[in-house]
């Protein structure tokens, strides 16, 4: 495991000031809900949108702890940040050093393929989960004192779904730059995959047709039965752990069994 280690050592600054950026936006938004809850009004603000557009940014409640957290972090603006680091990560970690010209001395150590694309797996990984406790530190943190008082086991549920749903396209990402030895793809591939996926998923609220694809959305699986108000969905997390799965032994047996470029 000298190769995970050696990765997480090269990236501890960076992994701690995206741990210490998302505690602070999360604190920062969390911090502004008494006063938002002590305005209903402001739920006109969503209510008068489309269904579509209600799905998109988390629905049409403000002012309650629920759809507070929903509409203002979990829907989409959380999501996208962890995405960014993860996507990045993932298409780098592989294809990076090939496009340099490093990663021959990486395998000219006594270190299988597969050994080594599943340690830099692990490396993000472990970067995705160190995001996703940091926001349910802080939140678990601020329950009590900005009155959200949610069950903690909806605030677990919630981040875990969150995290699976962007480890599974950052590992999605990782496979498809590490196949192909191209980052760009990887990140593009993945990074329009994401982007329709999610207004599939907005516009079937109200178009019909699009209701049959769904199941294809990795939106609809993390969202899926409001874990912040029904907690965790175990249909939701086998789909997200299954897909992590099936992009990591895709990504081995492919890096595994190309010529790498010199």
């Amino acid at each position: 495991m000298k190769l995970l280690a050696s990765e997480l050592r090269l990236r501890r600054t960076s992994l701690v000031v995206w741990v210490a950026s998302v505690f602070a936006l999360v604190a920062m938004i969390t911090a502004f809900y008494p006063q938002i809850r002590s305005d209903p009004s402001l739920n006109s603000i969503y209510a008068n949108m489309s269904q579509s557009m209600q799905a998109l940014l988390g629905g049409s409640d403000l002012t309650s702890p629920a759809g507070y957290l929903n509409t203002q972090v979990f829907a989409f603006f959380l999501p996208a940040v962890l995405l960014v680091f993860g996507l990045g990560r993932g298409s780098a970690s592989i294809a990076s050093e090939e496009e340099e010209r490093t990663l021959d001395l990486l395998l000219a150590q006594p270190v299988p393929r597969w050994s080594a694309y599943l340690q830099k797996a692990a490396a993000v990984t472990i970067g995705i989960t160190a995001l996703t406790l940091a926001t349910w530190v802080i939140l678990a943190a601020l329950n009590t004192a900005v009155k959200f008082d949610l069950p903690a086991a909806n605030l677990a549920a919630v981040c875990l779904q969150m995290g699976l749903f962007a480890l599974a396209l950052s590992l999605a990402a990782q496979a498809i730059a590490a196949a192909t030895g191209r980052r760009g793809y990887g990140l593009s591939v993945v990074a329009g995959y994401t982007f329709v996926s999610y207004v599939i998923y907005g516009m079937s609220e109200t178009v019909t047709w699009l209701q049959n694809v769904r199941p294809l959305m990795l939106w609809r699986w993390y969202l899926l039965n409001d874990p912040l108000v029904s907690g965790f969905s175990w249909p939701g997390i086998t789909v997200l752990i299954g897909f992590c799965l099936a992009a990591l032994a895709g990504g081995m047996f492919f890096f595994s069994r190309r010529d790498l470029r010199a």
